[in-house]
This record gives C-alpha cells, sequence and structure tokens, in this order.
C-alpha cells in the first residue's frame, strides 16, 4: 500500500483556516495517493455518488456520473500510472482546492483526457479546481493548453516539475 511518502507533495499549501479546508486537503490526499497507485476503489471511496464529475478544458472532455466517472479512472489507469500531476502552488478552502502544476507523464498508447496518447511523454502546465460535497469530492475541471497537449502527445515534451514554464 502505498504512502504519502511515495509522492512528492512539495508544494506550497495555503488553508482559508476553517476545518473544512483541513479535511478537503486530507480527502485529496487520500484521492490522490490512491488514484497515483492506481487503487480504484480506494480513488472512488474519495468521490461522491452524487453526480461526480471529470471536464478537461483543454479537449472538452466533460464525464459525469458515478458509474462514468469510475470507468474514466479504470480507463486511465490502463493509460498512464504514477504521480503525474506536480503542485507548486495549493490554496485549500471548504469548497474548493486550486492547484498550479505541471502535468509530467509518459501515457501508453490509448486516450488520455480526451485526446489520443502513442507514448510520448508530456510536460505543461495545468491548473486544477477541485470541488467538495459533504466532505468527498465533487469532481474536478482541469485546465491546460489542449492544442499544446495534442502536439506533445504526438511529438513529445519533457522538463523539470522544479522550474517554471513560461
Amino acid at each position: 500500500m502505498a504512502s504519502a511518502q511515495d509522492f512528492d507533495f512539495s508544494a506550497a499549501i495555503s488553508f482559508d483556516g476553517s476545518a473544512a479546508a483541513r479535511a478537503n486537503w486530507d480527502c485529496l490526499k487520500a484521492h490522490m495517493i490512491a488514484e497515483w497507485s492506481g487503487d480504484l476503489d480506494g480513488t472512488m471511496a474519495t468521490i461522491t455518488r452524487d453526480n461526480p464529475f471529470q471536464i478537461f478544458h483543454g479537449t472538452g472532455m466533460e464525464i459525469w456520473g458515478w458509474d462514468k466517472v469510475r470507468e474514466f479512472y479504470r480507463e486511465r489507469f490502463k493509460v498512464f500510472s504514477g504521480q503525474g500531476f506536480f503542485a507548486k502552488c495549493i490554496v485549500c478552502t471548504d469548497q474548493v482546492i486550486v492547484a498550479q502544476g505541471w502535468c509530467s507523464i509518459t501515457p501508453r498508447s490509448g486516450v488520455l483526457f480526451g485526446a489520443d496518447a502513442a507514448g510520448k511523454p508530456i510536460f505543461q502546465p495545468l491548473a486544477l479546481w477541485v470541488y467538495f460535497e459533504n466532505g468527498l469530492i465533487k469532481g474536478e475541471a482541469a485546465y491546460f493548453d489542449g492544442a499544446e497537449m495534442k502536439r506533445q502527445l504526438r511529438d513529445g515534451a519533457t522538463g523539470d516539475v522544479r522550474t517554471p514554464v513560461y
């Protein structure tokens, strides 16, 4: 079983001061550990059953509903595993967590966030909004440059998560 020590949680984290914000962070951290470990049941245990969602603005992909989100993760685990998001800054509130960082992965062939992947590495800035409802994740909305991601999936790109991308 993976733990927080297995992943990079070195981002600067700020809280709005509420107990709910800290509880949301604990939920998100458990979600990321399960997701990055490829634990489908553990990932889904952190998500509400009340019409959860995944939205990828860069590709236009939207997934709504418990069964569809579960299927999304099941398929995503086939395309890549491990830590794919490296946050630089995280802001936690009682309703949403916003994280800014980099997506750095080498997916296997398949569909990645609504785009075709063919085994080339990608490295690009990403902003992630994670919404909460009753102590669980309601949904995630990822903001990234879709054209750049598709170019990188075709041509490949690498970078260093410790340095900014402009």
